[in-house]
């Protein structure tokens, strides 16, 4: 079976990644994020996946994903901004408050989009049995993970079709007619990723999902050199976000109190 995206995947040298390898470090990562609140070791762990996904080499949709997140925290500062001038109790809306949400969100962007566009889907439904997680868990992040390319594609499909019936779409239409784009992109988006979702998971109870007898193969691959080294790398990387996070955690903190 193809990969979950295969443009531009072929030639990235995290398709030979094992499954367990890019589970490992979508995992680390989540964890990092989480208990990590300090702002250099926030930056420790975004430079890494951010390093990670460059090795993708799609810079074209890695621009485009990091231009929503962008536009995402614009309006998270805009509101942050309006809220703290109408409700001043509700204030201390601070650079470092939102700056730190959004670090998590865009470095476990970065190893969930390697993970679900160089991987494939049995090495990635096997591994996720052999972990023996219960079937509320292991449907949903399967059908998760597949949905993200999925989805990518039925956008461009939306995108091309609109330009084929004559459509104008684009920067100027979306600014002078901000509801008629609305109309013609979101609608036909919604009820096509509705569509997916549930042909999705349709296909992954055909696979024999949650049963006691699998249908599909259990040979997965095995760990290679370039797996050792990204691990050694994951440790490595580990060690260092959790000493900043330990002795630097302050710095910032402290260079805004003297700012003040």
């Amino acid at each position: 079976m193809r990969a979950l995206f295969a443009k531009g995947a072929d030639s990235s040298v995290l398709k030979f990644l094992d499954a367990r390898t890019k589970l490992a470090v979508t995992l680390v990562v989540a964890i990092l994020t989480v208990a990590c609140s300090g702002v250099i070791s926030q930056i420790v762990i975004f430079a890494s996946t951010l390093v990670y996904a460059l090795y993708l080499k799609r810079p074209g949709l890695l621009a485009v994903l990091y231009g929503l997140m962008a536009v995402m925290m614009a309006i998270a500062a805009l509101f942050g901004l309006l809220l703290e001038e109408w409700l001043p109790a509700m204030g201390g809306i601070t650079l470092r408050a939102l700056f730190v949400p959004f670090m998590r969100g865009l470095s476990m962007m970065n190893v969930v989009m390697v993970l679900a566009m160089t991987t494939r889907v049995e090495d990635l439904l096997a591994t996720l049995e052999r972990i023996r997680l219960p079937f509320c868990i292991f449907l949903p992040t399967a059908v998760m993970l597949r949905f993200i390319p999925t989805f990518t594609n039925d956008i461009r499909q939306v995108w091309e079709t609109l330009r084929i019936r004559g459509w104008p779409v684009g920067p100027v239409m979306m600014t002078c007619r901000p509801l008629l784009c609305a109309r013609l992109i979101l609608a036909p988006i919604l009820f096509r990723a509705l569509k997916s979702s549930e042909t999705l998971g349709v296909a992954s109870e055909l696979k024999g999902l949650g049963t006691t007898k699998r249908t599909m193969r259990t040979d997965g691959r095995t760990m290679k050199t370039i797996d050792a080294r990204v691990l050694s790398f994951l440790f490595v990387f580990t060690v260092l976000t959790v000493l900043a996070e330990i002795f630097l955690r302050h710095i910032w903190a402290a260079k805004i109190t003297m700012m003040h």
